[in-house]
């Protein structure tokens, strides 16, 4: 089971002091967060796993990344493209340590798998302490 949307995820206008969390369902582990402090600064958290559920990138805990950031796998394949402006559109493949797709967004349509949840703070989001 899937869902689609032809929606584009966007860093811009993220309302200062929220987060949005992808959540492997099955394992409970967070795979993506993309959280802003109460300055509005975009912060990114994540453990990416290639489609055969190898380890390819983890976040040293939430970074700010003005520059943008890509992060691919060995085989090349793209798993998060945050662009360095933030009105362009964020692109992801996020699989789990079993290598199972969780969802993915080629920046103009997203598709969520059964697998996934999404976590998230309205407001009031900080940081963790450390």
């Amino acid at each position: 089971m899937s869902h689609s949307k032809e929606t584009a995820t966007h860093l811009e206008h993220r309302r200062a002091g929220t987060s949005t969390v992808f959540v492997d369902s099955a394992s409970g582990e967070n795979i993506l967060e993309v959280a802003s402090d109460e300055n509005g600064v975009v912060l990114l958290a994540f453990r990416l796993y290639d489609a055969r559920g190898r380890l390819t990138a983890e976040s040293s805990g939430f970074e700010h990344f003005p520059n943008g950031l890509t992060v691919k796998c060995k085989g090349g394949e793209q798993l998060l493209h945050v662009p360095r402006d933030p009105t362009a559109p964020v692109q992801y493949r996020l699989y789990n340590s079993t290598g199972r797709l969780l969802t993915w967004s080629d920046g103009a349509r997203t598709k969520i798998y059964a697998q996934l949840r999404m976590d998230g703070v309205a407001h009031g989001w900080a940081p963790p302490a450390g």
